[in-house]
């Protein structure tokens, strides 16, 4: 659990890395807007990847230093359907769910939010390419600011994960230890 808590966390640091390209207007998308603790949206070119070891699908996009991050938990391949969304260190736990996670720089630091609460729904089309929408409230990583927050998703063609996708090891089961 706490390697996969990891991960989405590492993903929510990585995002904003890349050059997404906002001007982009068809193909593989992510929309998403946000108001509360701060007020934005990002709309730029998706990615998604599932890992098998870990059950998860991660959709991720990325504009400048503003990312956002979806991970879809579930075992046995993705599937549509309706997906709760949770907080990360739960959503990884309770398949079939869903974490969310979003930055970006505001002009002193950088700004996390990590999911809380909300729905998330899943189609796939004939072609195979999945679509999505979602609506739910984020809280601050660091801090008391919350977000509420909605979005969609479209045409992603799935692969699979190329980085950081291993087995968590296993549990070790020695009295007394965690």
């Amino acid at each position: 659990m706490r390697r996969r808590c990891a991960r989405l966390a590492v993903l929510t640091l990585a995002m904003g890395c890349g050059n997404g390209d906002a001007e982009a207007g068809h193909g593989p998308r992510l929309t998403a807007h946000w108001t509360g603790a701060d007020t934005s949206a990002i709309a730029a070119p998706a990615t998604a990847e599932w890992c098998d070891a870990l059950g998860v699908l991660e959709i991720v996009v990325m504009a400048g230093d503003t990312g956002v991050g979806l991970a879809i938990f579930r075992r046995g391949g993705v599937e549509p359907g309706a997906y709760r969304i949770r907080p990360p260190d739960v959503a990884d736990t309770t398949p079939p769910s869903a974490a969310i996670a979003l930055r970006w720089f505001s002009q002193t630091e950088a700004q996390g939010f990590q999911s809380d609460s909300g729905e998330l729904s899943l189609a796939r089309a004939a072609d195979g390419t999945l679509s999505g929408r979602f609506s739910g409230s984020a809280r601050a990583v660091s801090g008391s600011g919350r977000l509420r927050l909605t979005g969609a998703f479209e045409e992603l063609h799935v692969r699979p994960a190329t980085t950081g996708c291993t087995a968590p090891p296993p549990r070790d089961t020695t009295p007394g230890v965690n």
